[in-house]
């Protein structure tokens, strides 16, 4: 059912994007919120995946990775009363007819816009490159649609076995996405003390209970982006919040630092753990527990004591220990679901969340904050930060994919290899700093702003003249593209008898002076080869296709590097 309290929490963040990011209209802000959230799709993506505007059928999204299509309609409300109603069927069924054509190929230019057309074509390319899936998405702060409604829904993508069940989000849903979207998943590690645990297990729960050492538990709760904090990311699920002040906690501490210390172990009640996994060898001495999605449940004040004792006079832990119990619940499980209501809904870890906690992600967060700016090592870390201040790390390593590596079409249609296959080639902390990166995003503004304005007409169905129609498509192979002018021009500056200050000023200058004007040299280059390839291919030719195939990042940087005299 609708609340206020779920309305109004949406309904902010909705208008602070669209004060932030000068969005058009507020529907489109609720579009884009809806895509970072359920899709983690960087602002790049979202210009390419919103089809909203006339002649849309009611399709506001089509984004496609991985040969996955997601199809998303979205209905939007200011109105909090109006939000108590279900999502209009008549709409509803307009994205049944849409999404029907698409899946079975018969979708008709003349009824949709410039940005929905481009997108069938490319799903009409999927197939050749493997199977193909369509997940379909009905998102509003409305209710879901009626029950009859979505039975039409059901029913008709019931008959293409490539269409996964649709899946319906409401306003309650959309805010339930957000909490688990601000929930980081902590794993660690804790050494039990000799043979002094032992391990009890009931059905689907497993429990591990030992002594622990109060030195070991202080790195395990410690913040790994400042050692001097408490990592309050573990106490998401403990109900109590830490009041230093309150008698029990100044007991506690007493109890610490006091004379007879050593009695700690007796006269508090320890730490209960709950995780998803606890993996460890047992009957062997001082075991280590790999903890997996780890939550303190219970001591949480002991927790915060402990480490101000840690702060204070860290001599006073070498004899304290700590009684330790370790909960292992299934997710479904009664006790689990009581203690951690959103454990059996927790987003999966990628790749990307893996290396978040990096010590390279670390020096260039320091970095990027002194230049003033946010960044972002992990979805949504920044969310209620300006949009304009917050630099995404995955969009940072597309960026260095295709600029530096050379890899403008990888970069635009494999992501994933920024945190997996690439990951150690761009995070190099031997090669990489913030400044770098930093220059690379401001390079990359334009042609986002370009590729903003280029979906809009396409959109709109407004003409969209051939010379700027590709560049919505090529922002990374644009980037791509300045590169070597910038190269061109440096190398001449180091064949220069100037001392290394001057140098190096003469090549800030250079960005400063010359980036503007080797963009617009790029995009012209590059259409040349758009042209040729336009009148070899025929109607083979689409600039999707194109600009993802591998082959196209020689030919282009060949021509240019030709032109330039490079």
């Amino acid at each position: 059912m609708s609340n206020l309290a779920s309305f109004s929490a949406i309904n902010q963040r909705v208008i602070h994007l669209l004060e932030d990011e000068s969005v058009e209209n507020i529907g489109l802000a609720f579009e884009k919120l809806c895509l970072r959230l359920l899709l983690k799709t960087n602002d790049d993506e979202i210009e390419e995946a919103i089809t909203d505007g006339p002649m849309d059928g009611e399709l506001d999204a089509v984004y496609i990775i991985d040969n996955i299509v997601h199809l998303l309609t979205f209905k939007y409300t200011e109105d909090f009363n109006s939000s108590k109603r279900n999502y209009p069927e008549t709409e509803l069924d307009q994205f049944i007819l849409t999404i029907d054509s698409i899946i079975n190929g018969t979708l008709n230019k003349a009824t949709i816009n410039d940005a929905i057309w481009e997108k069938f074509q490319e799903i009409k390319d999927l197939p050749n490159k493997g199977k193909i899936e369509f997940r379909i998405y009905v998102v509003s702060n409305k209710e879901y649609p009626a029950p009859h409604a979505r039975k039409k829904l059901e029913s008709v993508i019931d008959k293409y076995r490539i269409v996964d069940k649709p899946i319906y989000l409401n306003q309650e849903d959309l805010v339930l996405k957000i909490i688990e979207n601000k929930t980081t998943k902590v794993d660690g590690q804790i050494r039990l003390i000799e043979h002094q645990h032992f391990e009890k297990s009931s059905g689907n729960i497993k429990t591990v209970i030992g002594a622990i050492a109060a030195k070991d538990f202080v790195e395990l709760i410690k913040d790994p982006n400042d050692p001097n904090s408490v990592n309050e990311q573990i106490f998401n699920e403990n109900v109590r919040i830490y009041k230093p002040k309150h008698r029990v906690n100044k007991a506690i501490i007493e109890t610490a630092v006091g004379p007879e210390n050593y009695q700690f172990f007796y006269l508090n009640n320890g730490i209960t753990i709950l995780c998803d996994k606890v993996h460890y060898a047992p009957f062997t001495r001082d075991p280590i527990l790999n903890l997996v999605n780890f939550q303190i449940i219970n001591g949480g004040q002991t927790s915060h004591s402990i480490f101000e004792v840690n702060k204070q006079d860290p001599d006073k832990l070498e004899t304290i220990e700590i009684l330790l119990r370790v909960c292992e619940a299934d997710s479904k499980d009664p006790i689990s679901q009581k203690i951690c209501e959103t454990s059996n809904s927790q987003i999966p870890v990628g790749n990307r969340d893996l290396h978040s906690n990096d010590l390279i992600q670390q020096k260039l967060q320091e970095e990027f904050e002194a230049l003033g700016y946010f960044y972002e090592r992990k979805p949504n870390q920044h969310s209620n930060i300006p949009k304009r201040k917050v630099i995404n790390n995955e969009l940072l390593g597309q960026l260095f994919m295709a600029y530096h590596l050379d890899m403008p079409s990888e970069a635009k249609n494999n992501k994933a290899k920024v945190f997996s296959d690439l990951y150690d080639s761009i995070f190099n902390e031997d090669i990489i700093n913030a400044a770098e990166l930093l220059r690379l995003y401001k390079l990359y503004i334009p042609l986002l702003d370009m590729k903003k304005d280029i979906q809009r007409k396409k959109r709109r169905k407004d003409p969209v003249n051939e010379k700027e129609a590709f560049i919505s498509r090529a922002t990374f192979h644009i980037l791509n593209g300045i590169k070597y002018q910038f190269l061109k021009e440096e190398n001449l500056i180091n064949q220069e008898e100037i001392s290394d200050k001057e140098r190096n000023r003469k090549k800030q200058e250079l960005f400063e002076t010359k980036a503007t004007e080797f963009t617009e040299v790029s995009i012209n280059l590059i259409y040349e080869v758009v042209i040729k390839e336009m009148s070899e291919r025929g109607d083979l030719y689409t600039h999707d296709k194109f600009f993802k195939e591998i082959q196209t990042n020689e030919i282009i940087r060949n021509h240019i590097k030709r032109t330039i005299c490079f």
